[in-house]
């Protein structure tokens, strides 16, 4: 007993990481994915302007389904065959989350994981979720003064991976690339279809030294399945000491200004484990579920556990799986056990798991 109080409260500690949004769907029921949950899985800034338009082409953009047993339960999102921009002008791709965040900082890290379904037609190009602060600019708004920023993801043709950033000193009128090649240094990465990727990427605005001039100071890097694949450290994404990154943008459709951007087959996106934190993200883990807030604690709903096996109280009613967690708070590994059985296999001998009932 004494050593699960001591597991308990060291755990208590390291679930105090600034994590802000953690999502990764498992307490939702397969089906279509409505504006009502998902402003509940990203909960928008009291007061704060927000919108979430899920249910584009008459909700059949956004759904809930199962995947692989790493994943589970997934977000996936149509770009309908024809389709142009987020607005229904005359057929919106997929689906967009504007989301202030409860908090805000001058350094943020934003985690994901995506999946293109087989068939996926890239075209010339599309966007992908990212985040930005101030007047959050996109869409051939350019800035004219250090007053707001967006930086996304785009995937360009044949799935060639670019950072897509607006800010005060972008030299394109619709946003700049950046390469994720390490400034030619590395392979340029390209997203696969029918493969689960992992994007991290880390921003730290820039210093402003006299209020309504910025330094050229600003970073960005990004992380492509675990590698380094951008390293920028000399933005002017701000003017006035007060800006803060403060939006999560998750804006993702193909375009592009006309419809030779459009694809030519329905595709699909999936999405998972969504992740943005004030703390550093791990950039090489292949999943990201955490047991993440002091309330599941306090609910003792999950059950610490070391050496081989469990012993159940009660026998199992029907076939039940088991989230296993790090001692540090990271999803390890999911197990089905079948009915009746009283007693349940840990997934690595003498590891410290906190479990809990999917």
């Amino acid at each position: 007993m004494k050593k699960q109080l001591a597991i308990l409260s060291i755990l208590s500690v390291t679930l105090s990481f600034a994590q802000i949004v953690s999502v990764d769907f498992e307490n939702q029921s397969e089906g279509a994915y409505t504006n009502a949950l998902a402003k509940k899985d990203f909960v928008p800034r009291s007061g704060a302007s927000n919108w979430y338009a899920m249910e584009q082409n008459k909700g059949q953009n956004a759904k809930i389904v199962l995947d692989d047993e790493d994943h589970g339960k997934v977000l996936q999102l149509k770009y309908p065959v024809g389709c142009l921009g987020p607005n229904d002008d005359p057929l919106a791709c997929a689906g967009q989350i504007k989301q202030p965040l409860t908090e805000t900082a001058e350094e943020m890290w934003v985690a994901y994981e995506l999946y293109f379904e087989e068939g996926f037609d890239f075209v010339k190009g599309g966007k992908l979720p990212g985040l930005c602060g101030g007047k959050c600019y996109t869409g051939g708004n350019r800035p004219s003064t250090g007053d707001g920023w967006s930086a996304r993801v785009m995937w360009r043709p044949d799935g060639k991976v670019v950072q897509y950033l607006y800010f005060v000193d972008q030299a394109q009128t619709y946003g700049d690339d950046a390469n994720w090649d390490l400034s030619g240094t590395a392979n340029q990465k390209y997203f696969q279809i029918g493969t689960w990727h992992r994007l991290v990427t880390k921003i730290t605005l820039n210093t402003v030294t006299n209020e309504g001039h910025g330094e050229k100071d600003g970073k960005i890097k990004s992380w492509f399945d675990g590698e380094l694949a951008l390293d920028l450290d000399t933005l002017r994404l701000r003017d006035y000491a007060d800006q803060r990154i403060d939006i999560f943008y998750l804006s993702t459709f193909h375009g592009g200004s006309d419809n030779t951007w459009s694809p030519t087959v329905d595709s699909y996106i999936r999405y998972d484990h969504f992740v943005i934190s004030k703390d550093s993200i791990p950039v090489t883990s292949s999943t990201t579920r955490m047991i993440s807030t002091k309330q599941e604690i306090a609910n003792k709903n999950f059950q610490i556990a070391i050496g081989n096996s469990v012993l159940l109280k009660t026998p199992l009613k029907k076939e039940t799986s088991f989230d296993f967690y790090t001692l540090e708070g990271q999803w390890y590994k999911t197990k089905t056990y079948a009915k009746e059985t009283t007693r349940i296999s840990l997934p690595n001998e003498n590891k410290v798991f906190i479990i809990k009932t999917r």
